[in-house]
Parts: C-alpha cells; structure tokens; sequence
C-alpha cells in the first residue's frame, strides 16, 4: 500500500509539473496560429491594395494626353485666339466660315459760330468670311478668304447711308521653320497679298454711298510666336503690312485750297503687334485674353490742280476675351467680345468662328 501511495503521490507531481508545459505550447500554437492569420490578411490586404494601385495607373496612362494629343491640343487652343497660329497637317483641308459685328458712334459739333448742334453718328458694320486653309506640308500651309461686308451708317435721324458687296479677297502663306520642341516656342512666319476685289473709298460718291474694301493692294508680313507655360499658353506677334499706292483717279470731295478731284492715293504703312494668353478649362473648354495694337502712317493724297496735302498718324488698339468650344474632333466654335482703347477702333466688336478640319 505504500509503494501504491507513493507511485500515485509521483504520477500526481509529474502531472502537475507537465500540463502547464502542455498548456504553454497549446496556447503557443493558438498564438502562432493567430499571427500566420493575420500575416495573411495583411498580405491578402496589400495584395489588393497592389492591384488597385495597378489599375490606377493603368487609367492615369490611358487618360494621359499622347503626343500628338497634346499637339491637337495647342492647335485647338490657337485656333480659338486666330487662325495665323496654326499650321495644318499635310494633305489636310481646314475651312472656316466667320462673321463679326462691330458699332462705332461719335458726336460731331455742327455750325459752331451759330447755332450749335451735336450730331451723333453710328456706324455698324456685319462682316462675313469663307477661309480654306490646305497642308502643303507639316510645315506649310496655303490659305485664302473670301469676305461679304454689310455696312449702315445713320447720320442723326434723317440721313443714313448702306452698302452691300464683297470685301478685298486675300492669300496667304504660313511656314514653320523650326520643329515644335516640347516645352519650347513656335514661330510662324505669316505672309498675305491683299487684292482690292471690295468697293473702293476712292471711286465712291462719298456723300451718298459706302465702300466695302480698302481699294488699294497691300502685303502682310507676321511673325507669330506661341509657348505653353503650364497652365496657360502665352502668344504673341508681330506684324507690317505695306500699302500700295492708287493712281489714276478723279474723284469729287473736297481738297485743300478748293481742290476738288482727287489723283493720287498713298496709304500709310501699318506696324502692329498683338499679346495674350489662353487657358483650357477642359478638353472641350478653352478661355483667351489678348490685346492689340496698330500704328498707321499719314495717308498722303494728290489733287488734280497741284495740291498735296497729308493726314496724321493713327493708333488702334483692342481689348479682346473669348473663349472657345470643340464640337467634335472636326469642328469647334470659337467667340471673341473686343472692346476699343482708342478713337480709330471699334467701340465694340462680337467676332464668332467656326472651323472644320478634313483629312483628304
């Protein structure tokens, strides 16, 4: 009985030192068994976190503008400002059809030694075009235009004068000499011939009709340069168009020293320059700001008799906001509000465009 007594007094100390051993790897293994869970879902967790990162940038890629996007993209924020600025791709065919409204008022004092009267004048003029620009190369672009000229002149309340005809027909040559360099400018050499096809000031009856052209022709020399500076797109130019003299004329206005036919016409030169910038607001959205100016050189005139007299210089300068809306990837609309800044231009100009693009 007491070998019996002490083997089970063993047995029960061995038990006692032995199941907290067991109890220590059983609660050892739960915890290795909850850590390697939670590994787990932590990888499970990054693993998806790692295919969502994936597929975002996957999306980043595919909305990010390619190259030749990005091209399209200047071009189209250009054309919203004005067509000098861009060239066409070769063998492509652009036209574009373009109206403008402009009104003018002045008061002129009348019969000042004796009975003073303000006589307030307004002059409105509806201006439409047809221009077709074609790719001769990426880098070379022919263009021409066709104006139609609507003008109304009211004089007080009882005189008021219109007109209706075609305006002068002009073609021009665009060419880029150098490559467009990403982050860098364009420069755009810009040359029209304008043909006097409109109605001539100098072969009107000035006190009853209106002319609807320059009447003489004229030769435009530009420089157009343009710079995206994220997030705008900067542009600028500078321009000189020269006037040709008209000859063999005999018309009746009144002259210095009681002239009253006119012989010879020479027109001033122009110089002018114009700087702005445009905004994409979106893919579809475009906003510009730009101002211009204009300096032209006395008129000179030659009267049958001998007489020869000369006007003053005269500065025009412009105040212009637009913004501008692709349609389609062919077509855009493009509107321009200009307001004038001196006595030579307009007091107030809605200019509208809407040009469309062919691949031939």
């Amino acid at each position: 009985m007491r070998r019996a007594g002490i083997l089970l007094t063993w047995i029960v100390a061995m038990g006692i030192l032995v199941l907290p051993a067991f109890t220590w790897a059983e609660e050892a293994a739960d915890t290795d068994q909850v850590a390697l869970e939670s590994i787990a879902t932590e990888l499970e967790q990054l693993k998806k976190e790692l295919a969502t990162i994936k597929q975002a940038a996957q999306v980043r890629e595919q909305l990010e503008a390619t190259k030749e996007e990005k091209t399209e993209e200047t071009e189209r924020i250009l054309t919203a400002i004005g067509l000098e600025y861009v060239l066409r791709r070769e063998g492509s065919l652009g036209v574009t059809y373009g109206a403008s409204y402009s009104y003018n008022s002045t008061d002129i004092l009348e019969n000042a030694k004796t009975n003073m009267t303000v006589d307030h004048t307004s002059n409105h003029t509806l201006y439409s075009s047809v221009s077709v620009q074609y790719g001769l190369k990426n880098n070379l672009t022919v263009n021409g235009a066709i104006p139609f000229v609507y003008k109304w002149d009211q004089q007080s309340t009882a005189s008021e004068r219109n007109a209706t005809d075609i305006g002068d027909i002009s073609f021009g040559l665009q060419w880029q000499p150098l490559p467009t360099s990403t982050g860098r400018a364009s420069y755009i050499l810009n040359t029209s011939l304008i043909v006097p096809s409109g109605t001539s000031p100098y072969e009107i009856d000035v006190d009853n009709a209106l002319s609807t052209g320059s009447g003489y022709y004229s030769a435009l020399a530009e420089l157009s340069i343009s710079k995206p500076i994220d997030p705008i797109m900067a542009f600028g130019s500078l321009s000189y168009r020269y006037a040709h003299e008209v000859t063999g004329l005999n018309q009746t206005r009144n002259g210095p020293n009681d002239a009253t036919a006119l012989k010879e016409v020479s027109p001033g030169d122009t110089f002018g320059g114009s700087l702005g910038i445009a905004y994409a607001l979106s893919y579809q959205v475009t906003l510009h700001l730009s101002c211009q100016y204009s300096h032209t050189t006395s008129y000179e005139f030659d009267w049958h008799g001998g007489e020869h007299n000369k006007t003053g210089t005269s500065t025009a300068a412009s105040l212009n906001i637009g913004t501008g809306w692709k349609l389609s990837p062919e077509s855009s609309m493009n509107i321009t509000v200009g307001v004038g800044l001196t006595d030579a231009t307009s007091d107030f100009t809605l200019s509208f465009s809407m040009p469309f693009n062919y691949a031939l």
